[in-house]
C-alpha cells in the first residue's frame, strides 16, 4: 500500500554496496518531497554529510534539504553521543525526532514521548516477551517475568517468543522500564556489551552517557568511538581503558583531549560505583587513555572489514583483543587513508 509513496525505489534500496547506494540515492532525494526519514543513527549522519557535499553553498541543515520533513526516526544504537550532531542538523526544522527499537526478530517498541522518556512496547503484533533480570541471565534457572510482573529501574534481558517460530530466544539486548502501564522502556545495551575485565562492570549505557557528557564539556561532537581494556604487560603497569574517539571536524588538540578524558572519567565515577572504587587507590585502574582518530577513520575501518552500512554497527565496547589491535593499527596509519573515506564535516 505504501510503496508508491516511499523512497528510494526497490532497485536502489537493494544495492549491496553501501557507498554506491548513498551516492545514487542522495542526489535523487533532493528532488523528492521527503516527509519522514528512518535509519540507523550513525549511517543517517553519513547520509546527511553526503547531502552537505552536494549542497556546499547551503548551511548543513536538514531544513535546507527537506523543508517539509515532519519526523526523523532513528535506532540501532545509543543516541546520546549523537544528540548534539542531530540537534545542529535539525536547527530550523520542524521535524521531530523519534527513536524506534526494531530487530531482526520483530518490531519491539517506538517513542511516543520525548527523547529519553522511554519507548512504548508493542504487545499486539504476534510477539510474546519475557524479561530476565540481566544479573540472572547466565544462572541455571533465571527468573522469567512477563508484562504483568515487570518492575521499573531493573535491567532486563529480553526473551522473545513469536508466531514466526522463535521460542525462548534471547535477542541480546538489555532494557529498563520507566513505566509499566503502559509499558515504556529504555534500551540500555547488549547482554555481551560490558566492560568488566577488572571487575568495573561498566555497561554500554553508562559509557555512552559519559562520552556524550565529555564531548559537551569541550564543546565538541563525537562521530564514533570504541573502547577496550588494556591489560598490564608488566607488574609495574596498571590497567586502564583505552578509547578511540572520532570527533566531528578537526580533532581537538592535546589540552582539549585531556579535558575530554578528565570529564569522561569523572562522569563514569559518578555513574558507576564499581568503576569509582576501581579508580581509587594505588593498585586500581589508571585514568583512561583517549586516542583521537582522523575524520572518516571508523567509516574506512568498517569498509575494510566489509561492514559498511546496513545493519552493521561500529563496536562500541570491544572485548576481542585482536579486533581492538586491528583498530589501533588502522588508526595509526596515514590519516590520508581515513580522510579518503570521510564525508565533509
Amino acid at each position: 500500500m505504501g510503496r508508491p509513496y516511499t523512497f528510494p525505489q526497490r532497485d536502489l534500496a537493494l544495492i549491496a554496496d553501501w557507498e554506491e547506494k548513498i551516492d545514487r540515492i542522495a542526489p535523487l532525494s533532493l528532488t523528492e518531497d521527503i516527509r519522514s526519514i528512518c535509519g540507523t543513527t550513525s549511517w543517517l549522519l553519513l547520509f546527511f554529510e553526503k547531502l552537505a557535499e552536494l549542497r556546499p553553498d547551503d548551511p548543513p541543515r536538514i531544513a535546507s534539504y527537506f523543508p517539509d520533513l515532519e519526523v526523523l526516526m532513528h535506532g540501532g544504537m545509543a543516541f546520546k553521543p549523537y544528540a548534539r550532531r542531530f540537534a545542529e542538523l535539525l536547527e530550523g526544522s520542524r521535524a521531530e525526532l523519534r527513536e524506534i527499537y526494531h530487530a531482526s526478530e520483530g518490531f519491539i517498541a517506538f517513542a511516543d514521548r520525548g527523547q529519553g522518556e522511554g519507548l512504548r512496547l508493542i504487545i499486539d503484533n504476534g510477539s510474546f516477551y519475557e524479561f530476565v533480570p540481566a544479573a540472572e541471565l547466565n544462572s541455571p534457572a533465571p527468573t522469567r517475568h512477563w508484562i504483568a510482573t515487570i518492575e521499573p529501574g531493573i535491567d532486563y534481558a529480553i526473551v522473545l517468543n513469536s508466531c514466526a517460530g522463535a521460542w525462548g530466544y534471547v535477542i541480546g539486548d538489555t532494557v529498563r522500564f520507566v513505566d509499566v502501564d503502559p509499558p515504556r522502556l529504555l534500551v540500555t545495551g547488549r547482554t555481551s556489551y560490558m566492560l568488566s575485565t577488572f571487575g568495573e562492570h561498566l555497561i554500554d549505557e553508562e559509557i555512552a552517557e559519559a562520552v556524550a557528557q565529555a564531548a559537551n564539556a569541550i564543546d565538541a561532537s563525537v562521530t564514533d568511538y570504541s573502547v577496550a581494556a588494556v591489560v598490564p604487560e608488566t607488574a609495574a603497569d596498571r590497567p586502564r581503558h583505552r578509547y578511540v574517539v572520532e570527533f566531528a571536524g578537526r580533532p581537538p588538540g592535546p589540552k582539549r583531549i585531556a579535558a575530554f578524558r578528565d570529564a569522561l572519567d569523572a562522569h563514569l565515577r559518578a555513574l558507576n560505583l564499581d568503576y569509582k572504587e576501581h579508580r581509587a587507590g594505588d593498585f586500581g585502574l589508571n585514568a583512561p587513555q583517549v586516542e583521537p582518530a582522523a575524520p572518516g577513520t571508523f567509516m574506512a575501518w568498517m569498509k575494510r572489514r566489509g561492514q559498511l552500512g546496513g545493519q552493521h554497527k561500529v563496536p562500541r565496547i570491544i572485548n576481542d583483543a585482536e579486533l581492538f589491535a586491528d583498530l589501533l593499527a588502522f588508526v595509526s596509519q596515514a590519516p590520508a587513508e581515513a580522510g579518503a573515506h570521510s564525508r565533509s564535516r
